[in-house]
């Protein structure tokens, strides 16, 4: 019987994916494979980079498309790859009663932190780097509702770790407060959605029940995409033909890196690749001073540094209590 994680250890394992990328993320956590550390971080870096490739090109898209249909060519790409994922693992899609409720919780969440995460990622009124360090502290969230959603126990690490990341969001938002803060504002509120769609996949399969990775996935998947054609239809413009290319260059770009991220986590433990998906962050910021002139200030450096630097802890906290608890077993 496989079902989702629900250790600790998946604390670190959401850092800077971009918002629904965690269910089939999950889907090969515990699959019982031997584990392959550097294929499994090579695998990581190219899932990164294609996120973050796909970050730039949902920012250049939406200047021939309005966000919500950047959107939907994402989900909809994202409902044909969990689809391809389960014919190719013949996974059940079914899901008993019990599961239903947390699913439809688990991709309501996650849709929330999608929407917020797109409207971002299109607006020109902040930096896409900071864009992207503003929703990749959703494991910081994570790590501040476990204890009360999860029964798992808090530590002063845990709120040292917290103090600095919000330190971190202070000086990546503070200078646009003024301009665009309500924009900052959102983007840390897809990271809270983002956190409560983790605790609810974390929560399915805790009494041992059957509901494949995939069928959860999946069902993410679809609910994203009809609210995201939902959200398009009344702002509906046909895109030109470079617009049309953009927007399937998006969704292939992060098709393929939920495919990539699918492989590292099947590859080696979810503390460590999690860890390394804070790459994605630093190269999103690179791709936008790169291709799009955003450069970023030493101020925002520092402040995407801390928040960075506080998912990292919380990773490296995760892959050691996950060392002692196999050293415990082996004893």
């Amino acid at each position: 019987m496989r079902h989702v994680s629900t250790s600790s250890s998946s604390q670190g394992a959401v850092a800077a994916h971009p918002a629904g990328a965690s269910a089939i993320v999950l889907a090969a956590e515990h699959e019982g494979r031997a584990s392959h550390p550097t294929a499994g971080v090579l695998w990581m870096i190219l899932a990164q980079a294609l996120f973050a490739a796909m970050n730039v090109l949902v920012r250049v898209s939406s200047e021939h498309a309005p966000w919500p249909e950047v959107a939907a060519s994402r989900t909809l790409v994202g409902a044909a790859t969990a689809l391809g994922v389960a014919l190719v693992r013949r996974a059940p899609l079914s899901m008993g009663r019990s599961d239903r409720r947390l699913t439809w919780a688990r991709s309501l969440c996650g849709t929330g932190a999608m929407l917020c995460g797109f409207y971002t990622l299109g607006t020109p009124q902040i930096a896409l780097g900071d864009a992207v360090t503003l929703g990749a502290t959703s494991p910081i969230f994570v790590a501040i509702l476990a204890p009360r959603m999860l029964a798992e126990r808090s530590s002063p690490r845990l709120w040292l770790a917290t103090l600095l990341a919000f330190a971190g969001v202070a000086l990546v938002a503070a200078p646009k407060l003024a301009i665009a803060g309500e924009i900052a504002l959102i983007a840390t509120l897809g990271a809270v959605f983002s956190a409560f769609a983790m605790i609810w996949l974390r929560r399915i399969g805790a009494g041992g029940t059957r509901a494949s990775p995939e069928s959860i996935a999946l069902h993410f998947s679809l609910v994203a995409s009809a609210a995201m054609i939902a959200l398009s239809i009344p702002v509906w413009r046909t895109p030109d033909a470079l617009g049309l290319v953009l927007l399937i260059g998006t969704g292939l770009a992060g098709g393929l890196a939920q495919l990539a991220m699918t492989r590292a986590y099947a590859l080696d433990s979810a503390a460590r690749i999690g860890a390394i998906g804070y790459v994605g962050v630093v190269l999103s910021h690179v791709l936008a001073a790169a291709l799009l002139g955003e450069i970023p200030s030493a101020r925002q450096l520092l402040g995407t540094a801390l928040v960075m630097a506080a998912g990292l802890w919380l990773a490296s906290q995760a892959l050691r209590d996950a060392r002692r608890r196999v050293d415990r077993s082996a004893r």
